[in-house]
C-alpha cells in the first residue's frame, strides 16, 4: 500500500522538494528563505512523514513512495529503535528526552576495584548518561528488564541519580573509590545521568554486565500560556521547546506565530473519554535522537499530536489534529484560471485500516502494536482490507495511539481535492488553514478544506490545493476504542 501511504500525506501537507525543507529547517531557516519574499512561499511538515515548499516535485513524491515501500525507513521507525539500551562507543549523538520514557544511553565510565581488605569480592562502578539536558526526575534503574530495587539485587546494587543541573557536582561516591580516575572535576553539568555500583554476584549478574536504562522524566519547556518553564509532556509545548531550542533549530521566539502554539497547546490539554476515564488528548513521551535530520525530528514529533507545521511570513504556525472553523470563504470570484477537482481518490490511494506501533509503558516501554482501526463500512466499500502504517514513537497511550490513527483513517476518506488556482484572494490563505469552497458547476456548496499546499505564480496568484475536510475528521468517541489484550 505504498500508494496509500503517499496519497495521505499528499492530503495533508501536499510534496515538493524535500532537499530545500532539510536546508530551511537545519538550523538556517532565515537563510533559505531569504531568496524569496516572505510570504511567497509555505514551508510546512506533516505528521504523515511529507515536508513540502510550494508545489509537489516528482523527485520527492518518487522518494516519499520509496520510504512507504520499504526501501527507506520512516522517521518513526527511524527514531523509536534502541532507546532502552546501553551503548558502548567513543562518539554518540545527543539525545533530548520529551515528557516522560524510559532510556538507556551511553556508557561514559567503567572502572573496577576490591575493597580494601577483601579477597575475592570485586566492585564494578557504571555511568550511563541518559540525556544532553537537565532533566526533570529520573525514576526506576532497570538492570536488564528487572528493576534495581529487585529482591535479588539487594546488598548488591547501589544506584545514585544525577539530574544535570547547571551546577551539577561530582558524584562523591565515585570520586572515592575511582582511585583518581574519576575526580571532583568529572561533574557532567548539563548530562543527566547514574552511576551504579555492583557488587559481584555470580547469581544476581548471571548473564554478565547487565544494561542499564531508567525512567526519566525530561525536559523542562516554556508554556507561552504562563510565562513559565517547567516539565510537560504536552506535545505543542514540546514541538516549541525543539523549534526554539539551542539544541534544535534556534529559532528566536519573533519568528514564532505563538497565539497558534497556545491554541495548539490548549488543544492538547483537553481531556478526552477513554474505556476507563479521560486522558490529555495530545502528549508528547520519546527521544529525539539529534543525529538524525531536523525534518525527520519534525516529521515524528508531529505524529504526536496528528499535526502540521508551517512557516509563513517569517513565523512558524502550528496546527494540531483538531478541527479548524474555516477561516475564510473561496467561490469562483477568486480564481485567475480554471479549477480542477477530484472527486474521488484512485483505488490504490483509499485506506480502509490504520495500523502501527506506539511505546507501551505496560510492555517495557517497548514498540506495541496498537489494535488496528478500521471501519466495516469502509472495508465493504472497498472489498476488503487496504492498510495503511502509521507508526506514533512519541504516543505512550493505546487510546491516543487509536485516536491518531483514526484522524489520519478520516483524512483519506474525506476524497474530494481542488486545485485552485487563485488570484490575490489567495495570500489571506496559508498551508495548513481552512476554508469553505463553494462552486456551483460542481454542486459545491461551502465545502469545509484544508489548504493542503500553498504556492505563490509568476501571475501574480496564488496555486492552492485544497483537500475536503470535515468536523467527523476530529470527533472522538470512546466507544470507538478497542481495549489492549
Amino acid at each position: 500500500m505504498a500508494a496509500a501511504v503517499l496519497a495521505v500525506g499528499a492530503a495533508v501537507a501536499g510534496a515538493a522538494t524535500s532537499s530545500l525543507v532539510g536546508a530551511a529547517v537545519g538550523g538556517a531557516v532565515g537563510a533559505a528563505l531569504g531568496a524569496v519574499a516572505a510570504g511567497a512561499v509555505t514551508v510546512g511538515v506533516s505528521y504523515l512523514g511529507q515536508a513540502v515548499v510550494g508545489s509537489p516535485d516528482p523527485g520527492a513524491a518518487a522518494g516519499l513512495a520509496a520510504r512507504a515501500a520499504g526501501a527507506a525507513p520512516a522517521p518513526a521507525d527511524a527514531l523509536r529503535g534502541g532507546r532502552t539500551l546501553t551503548v558502548v562507543q567513543p562518539v554518540t549523538s545527543h539525545k533530548i528526552i520529551y515528557g516522560a520514557h524510559r532510556v538507556g544511553g551511553p556508557l561514559v565510565f567503567t572502572h573496577s576495584h576490591q575493597p580494601d581488605g577483601a579477597v575475592t569480592e570485586e566492585i564494578l562502578h557504571l555511568v550511563v548518561v541518559h540525556a544532553a539536558h537537565q532533566v526533570d526526575e529520573i525514576g526506576e534503574v532497570y538492570l536488564n528488564d528487572l528493576l534495581a530495587t529487585d529482591a535479588r539485587y539487594d546488598g548488591v546494587v547501589q544506584v545514585w541519580r544525577h539530574l544535570g543541573t547547571p551546577d551539577q557536582v561530582a558524584d562523591a561516591n565515585l570520586v572515592g573509590e575511582a582511585a583518581g580516575r574519576w575526580t571532583d572535576a568529572h561533574r557532567l553539568r548539563g548530562r543527566a545521568y547514574t552511576h551504579l555500583r555492583l557488587a559481584f554476584d555470580e547469581t544476581a549478574f548471571a548473564g554478565g554486565v547487565p544494561n542499564v536504562s531508567a525512567v526519566v522524566r525530561g525536559k523542562r519547556v516554556y508554556d507561552p500560556r504562563t510565562g513559565g518553564t517547567a516539565w510537560s509532556d504536552n506535545a505543542a509545548l514540546c514541538l516549541l521547546d525543539y523549534l526554539t531550542g539551542a539544541h534544535g533549530l534556534g529559532t528566536p521566539l519573533d519568528e514564532i506565530d505563538t497565539d497558534s502554539f497556545i491554541a495548539a497547546a490548549s488543544i492538547c490539554d483537553e481531556p478526552v473519554a477513554t474505556l476507563t476515564g479521560t486522558e490529555p488528548r495530545y502528549t508528547a513521551n520519546g527521544v529525539v535522537d539529534l543525529g538524525n535530520r531536523p525534518v525527520e525530528i519534525l516529521e515524528a514529533l508531529l505524529t504526536s499530536c496528528a499535526g502540521r507545521l508551517s512557516f509563513v511570513a517569517g513565523r512558524w504556525r502550528l496546527h494540531v489534529g483538531a478541527w479548524q472553523a474555516p477561516a475564510h470563504a473561496l467561490d469562483e470570484r477568486h480564481a485567475r484560471a480554471p479549477i480542477t477537482l477530484r472527486p474521488q481518490r484512485s483505488r490504490r490511494d483509499l485506506v480502509n485500516t490504520v495500523r502501527g506501533a506506539f511505546t507501551s509503558p505496560d510492555h517495557g516501554w517497548q514498540p506495541t502494536d496498537y489494535p488496528p482501526v478500521s471501519v466495516a463500512g469502509y472495508v465493504a466499500a472497498d472489498g476488503g482490507a487496504a492498510t495503511m502504517t502509521l507508526d506514533l514513537p512519541f504516543t505512550t497511550s493505546p487510546s491516543m495511539a487509536q485516536r491518531i490513527a483514526r484522524i489520519a483513517l478520516e483524512q483519506n476518506r474525506r476524497q474530494r481535492q481542488i486545485a485552485f488556482p487563485a488570484n490575490l484572494a489567495g495570500l489571506e490563505l496559508e498551508a495548513g488553514g481552512t476554508a469553505t469552497v463553494s462552486l456551483a458547476r460542481f454542486g459545491l456548496v461551502d465545502l469545509p478544506v484544508c489548504v493542503a499546499s500553498w504556492r505563490m505564480s509568476e501571475d501574480m496568484g496564488v496555486d492552492l490545493t485544497l483537500q475536503e475536510d470535515h468536523p467527523d475528521v476530529y470527533a472522538h468517541s470512546a466507544a470507538w476504542l478497542v481495549a489492549m489484550g
